[in-house]
């Protein structure tokens, strides 16, 4: 399945907007670069073209990205407000590779 890094796109009326082929959208948003992650359908099974510049992620790549956001501005356990104890490399890594097997299986 796959899980892309992408950006809003401006539309034809001047909107930022979340990309059309982007099906499965908004996830982990990075401040650095304002970047998502989503899933797009695998070329095979599309009939339009996504922009070359998107990039394509596998599980380690994704766990790499949320390391180094998490790195930048630390991820929080158990708190909607952000004021939870810092989570560690380890717990950010688990919830990544769990979130990744998720967005797969529901994309299936």
């Amino acid at each position: 399945m796959p899980v892309v890094e992408y950006k809003h796109h401006i539309s034809h009326m001047g909107k930022i907007e979340v990309p059309g082929w982007v099906m499965d959208r908004g996830y982990w948003f990075n401040p650095a670069d304002h970047t998502y992650l989503g899933w797009v359908l695998p070329e095979a099974d599309r009939e339009y073209l996504i922009p070359d510049t998107v990039d394509e992620k596998t599980k380690a790549q994704c766990v790499t990205r949320a390391l180094v956001m998490h790195h930048t501005s630390p991820f929080t356990d158990d708190s909607a407000d952000g004021t939870g104890p810092a989570m560690d490399s380890a717990a950010v890594t688990t919830m990544m590779n769990s979130w990744y097997d998720t967005i797969a299986a529901n994309n299936a």
